[in-house]
């Protein structure tokens, strides 16, 4: 199966960028770039995502950026109106995915963008919903053999079954719980509720005082006598003896937290980074990318640079990442390219620039593609010119935990998906910033 993403989207289709077309064999009569450069500028878009495909003679001019791909018969005096479906579209598209409703969101895609898109969106994708929508796209897309790996079938196939009385399990058929600890869990014939989710059982116990211990366990599908999905409860009925390797997990309390905070430097170093954040660079700084998100990615990549043991130039490096990431966004909805904007916006705008170039390659790495799955950002790592590839992907895997961390907001944080063990000891201290139960 060949592994093909995204990124390779322009190249599997021909696209010929519209800067470039001048210069190919295949420009067509009459075709001058600079006066079509001009309008696309005035109507702030960018002439980088105007294409020329010549194998399509009746639609042959493209408009193609993240999820949004158009085909034109003509552009010459155009831009105004394709500017207007563009808007259009990326509002349709961001909504059906704030709205979790997957199918609109397939058939509002082009096709041939189907399965490098739903890739990309599978984490969000209710479970009962993510195996019907794989057999859509594998049985009725042409390009779905060629996009999908053997390692996202693999992923897809644990949750054939899942609904909403049927929750998600391993290849053994045991289902990963979660529950405040009490009396209950001592009398092993009661009947008792336990949740899919850790962090339901978080916020359960997070206005309870003295912090009450977070337990995890394993039930087997056999013993499981009910299951609500509902996204705000994914409680289980079991009875107490049918949960398996039950264990107090090593959250760590930021209420318990201050040495470590101040032999770190860690609040010293927020205080600092902290201080270079200007409201002015997001579009909406009360929006949900914007000012509080920003601060508390940052406390919390500062804290994972100390319990991973990180040397001051990585912390410097993820402080920086932390405070530029967002700031190209334009809407709070799916952008997968805002990360391309952020950095584009941080050198337009002298925002920053680290003196050693290298350094400041892994600072581009980590902006440019913290918005995309990693798959797609490890087949780009060879355009940046990087001296120590494994420091850069340690820094990248803190990055978008911590990043991921602050999903608690959305309430769709899954543990499975982060790649430190640090991000999985935080998932208590990211719900007690975003609840404000701490404040720094």
């Amino acid at each position: 199966m060949n592994d093909k993403y995204g990124d390779d989207f322009i190249a599997r289709n021909l696209l010929i960028p519209l800067s470039e077309l001048e210069d190919s064999p295949y420009k067509p009569k009459g075709f001058a770039f600079a006066p079509l450069r001009d309008q696309i500028a005035t109507e702030g878009l960018k002439d980088d995502d105007f294409y020329f495909n010549p194998v399509d003679a009746e639609a042959p001019y493209s408009y193609y950026r993240g999820s949004v791909l158009l085909d034109f018969a003509g552009i010459d005096q155009k831009i105004g109106e394709i500017k207007i479906l563009i808007v259009r579209l990326e509002k349709d598209i961001n909504e059906s995915v704030a709205n979790r409703d997957f199918d609109r969101f397939l058939s509002l895609v082009d096709r041939r963008l189907v399965p490098d898109l739903f890739m990309e969106v599978f984490n969000f994708i209710p479970d009962q919903d993510k195996y019907r929508l794989f057999e859509k796209v594998w049985r009725y897309n042409e390009n779905s053999h060629d996009v999908f790996t053997e390692e996202f079938i693999k992923k897809v196939s644990k949750y054939k079954g899942v609904s909403d009385s049927r929750p998600v399990a391993d290849t053994e058929g045991y289902v990963r719980v979660y529950r405040i600890k009490d009396e209950e869990m001592s009398l092993p014939d009661k009947v008792s509720s336990w949740s899919t989710d850790v962090n339901i059982a978080i916020i359960n116990a997070l206005p309870l005082e003295p912090r009450p211990t977070i337990c995890q366990g394993k039930i087997h599908h056999n013993n499981i006598i009910s299951f609500d999905n509902d996204r705000f409860k994914k409680e289980i009925k079991v009875k107490v003896s049918g949960v398996e390797q039950v264990e107090a997990m090593e959250l760590i309390n930021l209420l318990d937290f201050d040495d470590e905070l101040t032999k770190g430097e860690i609040i010293e170093k927020y205080t600092l980074y902290s201080s270079m954040i200007n409201n002015a660079w997001f579009h909406n700084p009360q929006g949900i990318h914007a000012l509080g998100h920003t601060k508390r990615v940052l406390l919390l990549s500062l804290i994972i640079c100390f319990l991973e043991n990180f040397s001051e130039k990585d912390q410097a490096i993820l402080g920086f990442a932390s405070i530029y990431h967002d700031i190209g966004r334009k809407n709070d909805g799916y952008d997968p390219d805002h990360g391309l904007a952020s950095y584009s916006k941080l050198i337009n705008e002298q925002l920053l620039k680290l003196d050693d170039f290298h350094e400041n390659e892994i600072l581009r790495f980590l902006v440019q593609n913290h918005a995309i799955p990693d798959q797609s950002a490890y087949k780009k790592i060879n355009r940046y010119a990087l001296i120590n590839v494994e420091r850069t992907l340690r820094l990248y895997d803190a990055f978008k935990d911590a990043d991921g961390l602050d999903r608690v907001r959305l309430k769709d944080l899954n543990p499975e998906y982060l790649r430190t063990d640090s991000a999985q000891r935080l998932i208590l201290a990211a719900h007690q910033l975003y609840s404000r139960k701490v404040e720094y």
